[in-house]
């Protein structure tokens, strides 16, 4: 396939966006990135290859992610996301789980990387109120994982995903 690569993203609060730009400074051969809020302005089938950066939610990509992942087709795909869990822990793995899933069906899944991101403090107001404090009740581990997320994504965080993507797509 030819190294034509499309890095797409959804971003709730900046985080997605930030990754994507560093992934997209490192992949070499003809690129284009984009938001998901402005996807209708290409075609993608001029693409083989596509980084696909999402926010999780409800254990999983965004809706606006699965619904343009189900849309394609024959492609290659890597994809990263951002959480405010640790991508290590149960729920992060869950979450890389599903979306190898979906992004397995119609086309072949390159890479997966998850980091970790701050979360959406709209969100987290949101947590402490009926009904989601039966769901999210802000339990002091849950407060603590909160504050630890918040300076994510940092460097760090950058270095790692630069890296993972150096390996997977230069490197075919």
């Amino acid at each position: 396939m030819a190294n034509n690569t499309l890095v797409v993203y959804s971003s709730l609060t900046g985080n997605t966006k930030m990754v994507a730009g560093r992934i997209y400074e490192i992949i070499e051969g003809e690129k284009r990135i984009i938001s998901l809020n402005d996807i209708k302005e290409i075609n993608v089938d001029d693409f083989d290859r596509f980084v696909i950066g999402f926010w999780v939610d409800k254990g999983t990509a965004d809706k606006r992610t699965r619904e343009f992942i189900k849309k394609l087709s024959q492609k290659e795909i890597a994809f990263f996301g951002t959480l405010g869990a640790d991508p290590e822990s149960d729920h992060g793995r869950k979450v890389v789980e599903r979306v190898s899933e979906l992004c397995s069906k119609n086309n072949t899944l390159i890479g997966k990387f998850l980091c970790r991101g701050k979360i959406d403090p709209k969100l987290v107001e949101r947590m402490g109120k009926f009904p989601l404090k039966l769901v999210h009740p802000l339990t002091p581990e849950r407060l603590k994982r909160i504050e630890d997320a918040k300076p994510h994504p940092n460097e760090e965080d950058f270095k790692n995903a630069e890296n993972y993507f150096k390996d997977i797509l230069n490197n075919k």
